[in-house]
């Protein structure tokens, strides 16, 4: 199968973390071209036939829109399968003139779904999602899987937690630590972005510097979380998220806010309502007093096997694939 993927975003988060995951996984089986900006090009293999395009500019643009219609016909696929609204947008007009069927992931909510209706099929990254598009006909639930790279080691209840992502205000961490004034345990808070000096002056104004670490990027992701007890996310709004994957893969609790697709894994009682330090505060006291919070995750643990691994987001997505392709 030829499998062409579209991908107009030049950022580094999640979304593009995925597509480029994707890209390598579909391609240990089948004939695979990304699409995408020049700066991703290096951190593919050769499996991967790269195309070097720049959609940066307007989306509106019919010399880009042109130009990447040419690109697509050129890598003859089987299937187009196209990544978030910007992407969609861009391939929108141009869908009913190829030969082919075309599938679009839907990677968070936006104000207007109209571009993705345009497609012949759509995957959305949660429920949560494939409720705001509202045509379950067409819509397929696909979580973004992922490779673990450390064996899961026991659960301890050590008291030290863990938050992880680009430090940006999307993330909630200025409400983690407002929330973690009156925790008297170890918060080590992963990643970097532009909020890092106003975070490191909220510690110091909360009087944390004691128990809480920003740490930084790391590459060790999977050993950080093992060393720790459960992840936090404090998020305002998310698609996935990947740590909330990680996380339970390794055999770890997640509490935190009720984004993305959390509610879908995470027992309710230790979800909280999103942008509040109170809801954040009231909701690591009640965890606290959990006296065995590896056994309330069971079940999350054991869906997480059946819905998070990477090998089951490669499955899942051939399957779309294929029904299209004999439809």
């Amino acid at each position: 199968m030829n499998i062409t993927l579209v991908m107009a975003s030049d950022e580094e988060g999640g979304l593009e973390k995925h597509v480029l995951e994707l890209a390598e996984g579909l391609a240990e089986f089948h004939q695979v071209s990304l699409i995408a900006h020049q700066k991703y090009q290096s951190q593919l293999s050769k499996k991967v036939n790269f195309v070097v395009f720049d959609m940066s500019g307007s989306r509106y643009n019919p010399w880009t829109k042109y130009q990447l219609k040419k690109v697509i016909l050129a890598t003859q696929p089987d299937i187009l399968h196209a990544h978030a609204s910007k992407t969609a947008k861009l391939l929108q007009g141009m869908l009913k003139q190829f030969s082919f069927p075309s599938v679009v992931t839907v990677h968070g909510k936006k104000k207007s779904n109209q571009a993705y209706f345009a497609f012949d099929h759509m995957i959305a990254v949660s429920r949560s999602v494939a409720e705001t598009l509202n045509q379950p006909n067409k819509t397929t639930v696909i979580y973004n899987g992922t490779k673990i790279t450390v064996s899961p080691t026991p659960f301890q209840k050590n008291r030290k937690f863990i938050a992880i992502g680009r430090l940006n205000s999307v993330k909630g961490f200025d409400l983690l630590l407002e929330a973690w004034k009156y925790i008297p345990h170890s918060l080590s808070i992963v990643g970097e972005g532009e909020e890092r000096s106003k975070l490191e002056q909220l510690i110091q104004q909360y009087q944390l510097s004691n128990r809480v670490s920003l740490l930084g990027y790391r590459s060790d992701i999977h050993t950080l979380i093992n060393e720790h007890e459960a992840l936090i996310v404090s998020s305002l709004r998310e698609g996935g998220p990947y740590t909330l994957a990680e996380s339970l893969l390794l055999n770890r609790p997640v509490l935190g806010t009720d984004v993305g697709m959390m509610a879908e894994f995470v027992p309710a009682e230790f979800l909280c309502e999103a942008g509040s330090s109170n809801a954040l505060n009231t909701l690591l006291q009640h965890y606290l007093q959990v006296e065995a919070p590896f056994m309330d995750f069971a079940s999350a643990y054991a869906m997480a096997q059946e819905q998070l691994t990477f090998q089951k987001m490669i499955e899942h997505t051939l399957q779309i694939y294929q029904s299209l392709l004999v439809s």
